[in-house]
């Protein structure tokens, strides 16, 4: 309990300052989009818009709860490893899947353990299963029971203090990866403008004047051409850069942490019984035209997991964390 009390006040500290190295700023406007650097002073113009984002990501990585063991070796025993995985040799998979754990700890030959975080999908889903009510067994009661899937390991670090700043730094780049994604849809919103101006320019040259449509073309023309002016504009390296301050200044609109507490029993079903454990899951939500979500557990890996891979083809559509 003493050794935890020391490794949670790394997570319940106020996170250091943001270092400006330019390098950072870089690679920041390299994930939005690199035409951000063709900006004038880009760097001194994102060093306010990072320190914010740097600050707000310190206070969502605090909310994360204690790492959990996430072994074979206590899966029976873990109430989140339990939930988590169907047996103990699919804990082993997911870890040994994993190229950064491997990579991880061949390079750190010494450690016996490593801390990262488990990523998956999560959710209640109702079924009917069978109850046991005193003398009695109840079927096809309505349940709620937590199915997950996807699960993967990111994040590896040799401790907790840098695993919360490998956590800062991945949620800094989701939030640059969100003006990432309005980049490319004004892009490709300017090249479907282009493709109909295109068209429309080619039917009004070889109309004549005299005909009735030439001024409805006409028309047509001046509001493609003005929309599509418009657009370009929105894609200088100015207006990218002012979406990138916004995609950090603004985080809380595409980027939420909720927190779920839930009680199981043994088969993962939702209960109130005595015997039920309680679970705490984070829920990581990113706004991409519709809200991902994505559950994150900070887990203690061991080495002794770490044994040949097999195929393992459950992936996640996007890698969050």
């Amino acid at each position: 309990m003493k050794l935890w009390n020391a490794l949670s006040a790394v997570f319940t500290r106020k996170p250091a300052g943001p270092a400006c190295d330019p390098a950072l700023l870089t690679a920041l406007a390299d994930s939005a989009n690199p035409r951000i650097k063709l900006a004038s002073r880009y760097q001194t113009r994102l060093q306010n818009a990072y320190a914010i984002a740097y600050s707000w990501s310190g206070r969502i990585v605090a909310k994360l709860p204690e790492p959990v063991e996430l072994s074979s070796r206590s899966w029976n025993k873990q109430t989140h490893a339990h939930a988590a995985f169907g047996t103990a040799e699919s804990v082993q998979e997911t870890i040994s899947h994993s190229e950064e754990v491997r990579n991880w700890f061949a390079l750190n030959p010494l450690a016996d353990h490593a801390y990262a975080v488990l990523v998956m999908q999560s959710q209640l889903q109702q079924r009917y299963g069978m109850e046991v009510c005193g003398d009695n067994i109840r079927q096809d009661v309505a349940q709620q029971v937590l199915v997950c899937r996807g699960q993967q390991i990111s994040q590896v670090a040799g401790n907790i203090a840098d695993l919360q700043e490998k956590l800062i730094g991945r949620l800094l780049k989701l939030l640059a990866s969100h003006a990432a994604w309005h980049i490319e849809a004004r892009e490709q919103f300017k090249r479907q403008l282009e493709a109909e101006l295109n068209e429309v320019r080619i039917s009004w040259r070889y109309c004549k004047p005299t005909e009735p449509r030439h001024a409805a073309l006409t028309q047509e023309v001046d509001k493609l051409s003005t929309e599509f002016n418009a657009c370009r504009s929105a894609l200088e390296p100015d207006a990218l850069l002012a979406l990138l301050e916004t995609s950090l200044t603004d985080a809380n609109s595409h980027l939420k942490l909720e927190i779920q507490s839930l009680k199981l029993n043994k088969m993962g079903v939702l209960s109130q019984a005595e015997d039920a454990a309680e679970m705490t899951l984070c829920h990581v939500l990113v706004e991409r035209g519709q809200w991902l979500d994505r559950t994150v557990l900070p887990v203690k890996i061991l080495r002794s997991d770490v044994i040949t891979p097999k195929d393992f083809s459950q992936r996640l559509d996007e890698v969050l964390f």
